[in-house]
């Protein structure tokens, strides 16, 4: 909390505001202090501005707090539609800006530049993603990982769960029977490429990324990196809507049916690993040794029975051609 203060200079964050929140008490051997350390995104469930997707260590983050009066923060709080995230993150920018501007003209004009320039690499980002990059605090390089997968593979995981309910559809596709085997097979082989990025992405890219133990890590690698996680499980998002929006002859619908979910699987799986940090950003002591197994495999049995039905079909196909 001292850290957020003295960011702030020790004045409010809301611009319509900027009182002074430390100053002297009517004994001059202490002061008083009406600044509070507030939550942008709230800490609990039905905190105000509270996000379901976000891990507990980001929401503990100084990246997630900004310094407020007593009276704004419970003005901000109880109305938090009228004052959302990204308003409270553009108030914590700029104040933070003029109070750089305050202490060292010349320097703090160079530096928001940098900074400027320097996010604009990126693209668009989270608000939070923003500040880590900016601000590079302790294990910043995994935070920056967690926050990034979460605001890119959001959307894809959203949509793979509305898939999985049944909840939209899209233009079917017709399969001719004469064509159906060569299809299958395509769709094998995406299959394969897709599962063969996401292992390559989470064993050595995401590492290549961090840099070795003791190195600072790539931010620009980081967030490619990220990305690519999220257009690697948007592909296999796009694989499973081609294999149930599609229409096939009778003799077909149970070898279609087994492909439903196999390569969904993946985006389980890379799911995974936001959570996994979190897991380890919530314990006391970070020391030692963290490990998560990521498995791009089929289900039990699978393979078998998927097989054992390629047969039945090729057997049925040279039967009726004869």
């Amino acid at each position: 909390m001292t850290t957020l203060a003295k960011r702030a200079a020790y004045r409010c964050s809301n611009p319509d505001c900027g009182a002074t929140t430390s100053g002297p008490a009517a004994c001059r051997t202490s002061s008083v202090n009406v600044g509070e350390a507030a939550h942008i995104y709230g800490a609990n469930p039905g905190s105000a501005r509270f996000d379901a997707q976000m891990t507990s260590a980001e929401r503990a983050d100084i990246t997630n707090a900004i310094w407020l009066c007593s009276n704004c923060h419970k003005l901000v709080d109880d109305d938090p539609l009228r004052y959302p995230a990204g308003l409270l993150f553009e108030w914590q920018k700029d104040h933070e800006s003029v109070v750089s501007a305050q202490i060292g003209k010349a320097g703090a004009v160079v530096r928001q530049r940098y900074e400027r320039r320097h996010l604009e690499e990126f693209g668009k980002l989270s608000y939070l993603s923003e500040r880590i990059i900016l601000e590079k605090g302790d294990l910043w390089e995994y935070r920056l990982t967690c926050e990034v997968l979460r605001y890119e593979m959001g959307p894809v995981t959203q949509r793979w769960s509305a898939l999985q309910r049944g909840l939209y559809t899209r233009a079917l596709t017709k399969i001719p029977e004469e064509e159906f085997m060569s299809w299958i097979h395509m769709k094998f082989s995406e299959m394969m490429k897709i599962i063969h990025s996401l292992s390559t992405l989470a064993n050595f890219e995401f590492v290549r990324a961090w840099g070795e133990a003791g190195v600072p890590g790539d931010d620009k690698a980081i967030v490619a990196t990220c990305r690519l996680v999220a257009e690697a499980c948007s592909r296999a998002l796009a694989w499973e809507e081609s294999v149930r929006f599609c229409v096939v002859d009778n003799l077909f619908e149970k070898c279609q049916g087994l492909l439903f979910g196999i390569v969904g699987r993946v985006i389980d799986e890379m799911s995974k690993v936001s959570s996994f940090m979190n897991d380890i950003f919530c314990k006391d002591d970070l020391s030692g040794q963290h490990h998560l197994s990521l498995v791009f495999d089929l289900p039990n049995g699978w393979e078998n029975t998927f097989n054992e039905e390629l047969k039945v079909l090729e057997n049925k196909i040279i039967k009726n051609n004869r």
